[in-house]
């Protein structure tokens, strides 16, 4: 006798509980992390990405050259622009988990390097505000959130 099940996800509407749930009823609760990771990512980048994320008032507090840095929320805002897409991957991930096609430890790892590559291109962006021109005449160019390139380079995932 064979048994076929049909999952409509369109209908289900929650894709994260569904995810959650497949994980729980198959004893592998994890998590995927994107971003800079405790542990995959130095002190000193987590600072300068939190930062850059959040902003700074500058001087005393940790400001880039000595002044303040606007915020210029990069995690955020590539998340936020790729949610759409996100919501597609996440589907077609969770239909292939329950039809055995791929497990939740192939999964994982595939939704950080899909977060890593969101978060790399919104900080490859140039976003606003512009650097003030001291900052420019400072740092040699008119980029955004790359001077180094360091943090950039950092960006990571890891499951938990």
């Amino acid at each position: 006798m064979n048994i076929r099940v049909t999952v409509d996800l369109e209908r289900k509407g929650d894709i994260k509980k569904l995810l959650e749930r497949v994980l729980r009823n198959m004893g592998q609760e994890a998590k995927v992390k994107v971003g800079f990771p405790a542990g995959k990512a130095s002190s000193d980048i987590i600072a300068i990405a939190t930062y850059n994320h959040e902003g700074t008032r500058g001087g005393a507090s940790g400001g880039g050259w000595g002044g303040p840095i606007p915020p210029r929320p990069f995690i955020t805002q590539a998340l936020f622009k790729g949610r759409g897409e996100l919501k597609q991957f996440m589907r077609a991930e969770a239909r292939n988990i329950l039809l055995g096609k791929i497990t939740p430890k192939q999964a994982l790892p595939r939704l950080g390097i899909w977060g890593q590559q969101q978060i790399q291109a919104q900080i490859r962006s140039n976003m606003r505000p512009k650097n003030s021109p001291v900052t420019v005449r400072l740092k040699g160019s008119d980029r955004t959130l790359i001077d180094t390139g360091r943090m950039l380079q950092s960006v990571t995932w890891a499951v938990e």
